[in-house]
């Protein structure tokens, strides 16, 4: 069971989030792929975006004859940019518009009012495939178009909150403001626990989930943190994404509930909004990526009177270890 609120549900407008939230369930390779050159793409020759790539003003775009569709996921670069090409592992921060390919009409404008560049960690399982595969390559300064088929996409079924049917074809023309690549791993020298907190070691290295061992004691009624190594990146801010691995156990005996590391991959959650748990977007906001962070998080600050799912129990203190490895 992830940190995030059960409840929590996305909204109506589409947005480049919520595209990426309810995608299909195909995940990218989880190496350093990148988009492999093919011939120009013909369902998008007709796809142009005038203006300055200056992130500040949208430009003005016009798809061609429409409908477009495609089977596959299709590029073309419209603006070049410059620097590190975007794989897997690396982070992308762009402005979006976002078009149905079938009638032509604009679904979310990423340069609207009150709209600022979105991060996207392209290694994300929760990114729909064509999302993820449009990006790859994509350099910082650049403005590309890449088509999402059906089944890159929402798939057969469509998603009609968004107008989307399941034929449409969706056009993204995306500008790239940032090509970046989080850590791997927290690094450092691991101070001890608190007294009366658990302790934590990492017999497997860094990279592997921790040992966490449990005081026979009461568990405390408030939300403790402990910040066992101090990362030298910049404070995690409200509102940010963070990556992170995490592992969490329960204070009652000491079994293990969810972690990242046991299932081998990172995992990006919106941080300080009320996407997670309380007690994470009370002491995760101002720590700095790279550390780790030692959290003892009573059920008020947890999943509530109700619990979650079979392991968590509405009186169950959880208990976490979390690595920062990116805010964005």
């Amino acid at each position: 069971m992830r940190p995030s609120r059960p409840a929590l549900t996305v909204a109506a407008t589409l947005t480049l989030a919520l595209l990426a939230g309810c995608g299909s369930s195909s995940n990218p390779s989880p190496g350093g792929t990148t988009v492999a050159t093919t011939a120009p793409s013909v369902a998008l020759k007709g796809v142009t975006a005038t203006g300055a790539v200056d992130l500040k003003t949208a430009p003005k775009v016009a798809l061609g004859t429409t409908p477009i569709s495609t089977t596959t996921v299709e590029r073309k670069v419209l603006t070049p940019g410059t620097g590190t090409a975007a794989t897997t592992q690396d982070t992308v921060r762009l402005r979006a518009q976002i078009f149905n390919g079938t009638s032509g009409k604009l679904l979310d404008d990423g340069y609207a009012e009150g709209r600022q560049p979105e991060g996207y960690r392209l290694g994300r399982s929760d990114l729909i495939a064509g999302f993820t595969e449009g990006l790859l390559g994509a350099t910082k300064g650049s403005r590309v178009v890449f088509s999402i088929p059906p089944a890159k996409g929402f798939g057969a079924e469509g998603n009609s909150q968004l107008g989307i049917a399941g034929t449409d074809t969706i056009v993204v023309v995306a500008d790239i403001a940032d090509v970046r690549r989080g850590l791997t791993q927290v690094d450092g020298t691991q101070a001890a626990s608190p007294a009366g907190l658990p302790t934590v070691a990492f017999p497997n290295g860094p990279t592997k989930e921790p040992t966490v061992t449990v005081p026979k004691s009461a568990a405390p009624t408030e939300t403790k943190q402990a910040t066992l190594i101090e990362g030298k990146g910049a404070a995690v801010e409200k509102g940010q994404t963070i990556t992170a691995q995490y592992h969490g156990v329960l204070w009652r005996d000491g079994s293990v509930f969810d972690s990242s590391w046991q299932r081998g991959a990172s995992a990006d959650f919106p941080i300080g909004v009320g996407a997670v748990i309380p007690g994470w977007d009370k002491t995760l906001v101002g720590q700095k990526v790279g550390s780790r962070v030692l959290l003892v998080v009573p059920p008020a600050d947890g999943y509530g009177e109700a619990g979650s799912g079979d392991k968590i129990k509405g009186t169950d203190t959880l208990v976490f270890v979390v690595d920062i490895l990116d805010a964005y």
